[in-house]
């Protein structure tokens, strides 16, 4: 018996979907094919002229095909001292950051779902966070008298947790069922048992997808360490990279070399450096980040 609904047909076991159907799923694939060919673009152009020389870069306002190759750039700046300790500066902010913060959200949501005293005022504080903020000023006087700058520490602490994964993490540790932990209680569990070997098991999709959330965050980051490091041996890339865009004029001086090499080709150059690293996590954690996103919100 067949059985006509709004999108499918359904005969026995077999499920023809219908023209709306099949026209609306290939209209969402052409755009969203396009949008992602609108993101990918300015990409290819810069490492299009990353690798094409000055007079291409100069003659030629557009172009994701370079007429000739020139890894000039790329054999300057992988000997250059600067770019091989701001790139590693980076990876070790974004490392430990990362860790630090998921480790304080993580715990700090498992908290905040059970019965503890004072819950909803630490709740109402944590979205009050979202809301509004002491600003650019009282925020460096407090890293400063805390004695944190030009330490990292003034990176990772201010920004350690963020209030929106955390409330994202805490929706999502309350979705699972309760009678797991009850059950880890009755066979002699204690509360951080429950939480190491019962909880984390089972949100790890929100684990990596909040992690990647942090890492990006930290290494995009340039704001507070150029607010707060003035020491130029802890600068992270991006810092590095700043430098160069806004003061191309003192090249000789942040690369630690007399060359004469184009600044513009510096500058795509240093922007793929910037950006390949950070890109290549996201092959590992693709398949967990929809469901990572997902999870918790509808509960069963």
């Amino acid at each position: 018996m067949a059985k006509k609904g709004k999108e499918t047909v359904h005969t026995g076991s077999q499920i023809k979907e219908s023209l709306g159907s099949r026209f609306f799923d290939g209209f969402n694939i052409i755009f969203l094919a396009g949008v992602g060919i609108l993101c990918l673009v300015p990409f290819l152009y810069v490492f299009a002229a990353s690798v094409s020389p000055l007079e291409d870069i100069i003659t030629r306002r557009f172009f994701i095909i370079p007429h000739s190759l020139d890894f000039t750039a790329y054999k300057y700046l992988l000997g250059s001292k600067s770019l091989v300790r701001s790139i590693g500066t980076s990876a070790f902010i974004t490392v430990v950051g990362t860790l630090l913060s998921m480790t304080v959200t993580v715990m700090m949501s498992y908290v905040l779902t059970k019965p503890i005293m004072g819950r909803k005022v630490i709740n109402t504080m944590v979205v009050f966070t979202m809301l509004f903020s002491g600003g650019m000023i009282p925020s460096y006087l407090v890293v400063s008298g805390l004695k944190l700058t030009n330490t990292f520490w003034a990176l990772w602490l201010p920004g350690c947790v963020s209030a929106y994964n955390m409330i994202l993490i805490r929706t999502t540790i309350k979705a699972l069922p309760h009678e797991l932990e009850e059950a880890a209680t009755v066979d002699g569990c204690n509360y951080f048992q429950c939480f190491y070997k019962i909880i984390l098991p089972l949100i790890k999709p929100t684990l990596a997808t909040f992690a990647l959330f942090y890492a990006v965050g930290y290494w995009n980051d340039y704001f507070q360490a150029t607010l707060y490091i003035s020491d130029s041996t802890k600068w992270p890339i991006q810092v590095w990279l700043r430098q160069i865009v806004v003061l191309s004029s003192g090249l000789a001086d942040i690369t630690e070399t007399g060359s004469n090499i184009p600044a513009q080709s510096i500058k795509f150059s240093v922007i793929i450096f910037a950006t390949v690293p950070i890109l290549c996590v996201y092959p590992f954690i693709q398949r967990f980040f929809t469901k990572g996103m997902m999870v918790g919100s509808v509960k069963g």
